[in-house]
Formats: structure tokens, sequence, C-alpha cells
């Protein structure tokens, strides 16, 4: 009997990518079992060729939550139960619930299973909905996430994050760079300017001082959605030298595709730096107020850069001091030092 299995990670899209070594590790210990992930709306791309994933599932939080925020209680009634009426029809073996949230836990709560498996350090009470809880296997997040698998018997787990693009989205990546005049075989270094906490946003200026360093040897692209684009036309402006700017004109996959040709990635801590160590494309990301050991992506083709402040890794979205200097003193000397080292590092 093929063993059903649900994991609940709804979003963001960084988490969706650190919780990748779960499917794949649970795939390689269990190969007949069917695995059906929950996950919301924006992040359900990263999973459309997971080889690993059988079933996705997608269910909007961030819909929902506008919902009841907009006092719109039919419509986010109408959503839970129409995710009540999908999950009840079915029966799991195991619930993972890699989100930790009050909603997640009340989510699995509407599936049929004998077991619900979460993490022991998950906030809003989550754990009231499991049956177990687990803890971490290290001090990383992606350790945090296959600390889940332990109930299940499973020791053995791969930590190598997994992006799977298809050939329309390489397609598209090639022929966007032809028309920027980048050649198959030309290095160019990918500049994703922003993040969703201002906390974590590395100062244009300075990355507009680190892209005058590199444009000797590497042309540079940058890439991010719609909530980035002003950040975008800021920095190609302070740069004053050719820039080759898709923010805002791709979709995630096809950003993702144009990550991966590219020679090195320079990040703070967001989606695109761990699609990019998904797709062991070299990486420099600039980290303040969020911790490193637990965060950055793992292994030897990634440069972390770290200033210490005695407020570091406050975790806040806001800079409590008002003045991110945990950010603003990491220079651009530092971050395209790193750059060229990783550079060499990519090479055959």
């Amino acid at each position: 009997m093929v063993k059903e299995v649900l994991i609940i990670r709804l979003s963001s899209i960084g988490d969706v990518i650190h919780c990748t070594p779960v499917a794949r590790s649970l795939k390689k210990a269990w190969p007949n079992c069917k695995i059906t992930w929950l996950i919301g709306g924006v992040s359900a791309e990263l999973l459309t060729y997971n080889p690993y994933v059988d079933e996705i599932m997608v269910w909007s939080r961030e819909k929902f939550e506008k919902h009841l925020r907009n006092f719109e209680f039919k419509k986010a009634m109408a959503m839970w139960t129409s995710l009540r009426e999908q999950l009840s029809a079915r029966s799991f073996a195991v619930v993972l619930d890699i989100h930790g949230l009050f909603l997640t836990g009340m989510i699995s709560k509407l599936a049929k299973t004998d077991r619900r498996i979460g993490m022991s350090q998950a906030k809003e009470l989550n754990s009231l909905f499991m049956t177990e809880t687990a803890t971490p296997c290290g001090p990383h997040i992606t350790d945090k996430y296959l600390g889940v698998l332990r109930p299940l018997g499973i020791s053995s787990v791969d930590h190598q994050m997994f992006l799977a693009i298809s050939e329309q989205e390489r397609s598209f990546a090639e022929k966007f760079l032809a028309g920027e005049e980048i050649l198959p075989h030309e290095k160019f270094v990918v500049i994703i300017p922003g993040t969703t906490w201002l906390s974590k946003n590395w100062p244009t200026d300075l990355f507009a001082q680190t892209i005058q360093i590199l444009c000797k040897d590497f042309k540079i692209v940058m890439c991010g959605g719609n909530a980035e684009v002003e950040l975008g036309r800021k920095i190609q402006e302070q740069a004053g030298v050719p820039i080759i700017n898709a923010v805002g004109k791709t979709g995630l996959l096809e950003m993702s595709a144009l990550i991966a040709r590219g020679t090195v990635v320079i990040a703070g801590d967001t989606g695109p730096l761990h699609i990019a160590a998904a797709l062991m494309v070299p990486t420099v990301a600039i980290f303040g107020p969020t911790n490193p050991d637990t965060y950055a992506p793992l292994g030897q083709g990634n440069a972390i850069l770290v200033n210490h402040q005695p407020c570091s890794f406050c975790h806040k979205v806001n800079c409590p001091q008002d003045n991110n200097l945990c950010m603003s003193r990491i220079t651009p000397q530092a971050v395209a030092e790193q750059v060229y080292c990783m550079a060499s590092w990519s090479l055959p």
C-alpha cells in the first residue's frame, strides 16, 4: 500500500526552497510514497518540476488572511471549506507541518491521519495540534525542517536544496541574454537588489559602487520581482554604467533560469539567494539582521559577509537602531573581492 504524506509549507520563497531537502530525503527513504505538498500561490511555481513531489495542492494563506483583514468572512469561509473538503476526502500516513503556525496546525487537523508531526520550536501554539514534535538535526534552518523525519525513523538525510527548471525557462533565459548581447560563454554577475525586509536590504549606493568595480570584468544582470523595481532603477541610476535590468520583467522560474546562467549571485538574505544555492550557482551573501549560521547557503560555493554589531541578528523587519549599520558597514570592496573568489571557484 502506498504511503501518502502531506507536507505543509505554504510560503515564503526562501523557506520553500529550504524545505525541499525534506521531500528529497523522504522520497529517498520511502521511494514508493506519494508526497503531496500544500503550498501558497506565490511559491507554488517552485515545485512545478520537482521530481520528489507527486502532487501540489495550492492554497493561498495570503488571500485567506486578506479576506479576514477586510472582514470578508464569507470569502474566507469559502476558502476554508474548500480546503477542508479537499483534505477530508484523503487519508495520509503522516502530515508534516513544516510551517509551524496556529493556522497550519488547524489545517493539519483537517487531514485524516493518525500522525501529525511538527517542529519542537514552532510558534503560535502549533504543537497543540500535533501528535508529535521533532527536535532539529542541527543549527541550520534545513536541519530544523529535516528534524520532522526523525520520528519516521529516517536518519539519513540530504541537505542539498533543490529546484528544477524546464527547457522552456532555460530557453527564455538564453533568448533574453542573447537579446542583451551576452553570449553563452560570457560571465555575468547577478544582482538581487532587495529583500522582503527593509533591515535586510544592502544600501543601493553600495550596490552601485560594487557594480562599478565589477563592470570592468563582468557584465551585470539585475533580477527581482515587482516590489524591487524602484530599487533596481535607483541602483542603475547611481551606478552610471551599463546594467541589464530584468527586475520585474520575469516570472519566478524565468528569473531562476537567468540566475542559473549567472557566474556569481550577490544578494541579501532573500528567496533568490536560496534559489541560486539550490541551483548550485556561487553566491556572495550579505547578512545583518538574520543569523547566517541559521539561514546562509551551505557549502564551499557560498561566501558570507557579516559586519558584527552589538545588535546583530536582531531578526527585526526594521532596524531597531534606525541606522542599519550591520548592513551598511559591509563594503563594496569586500563584496567585489568575494565575487572574484567565487568566480574562480566556479571555473571547471
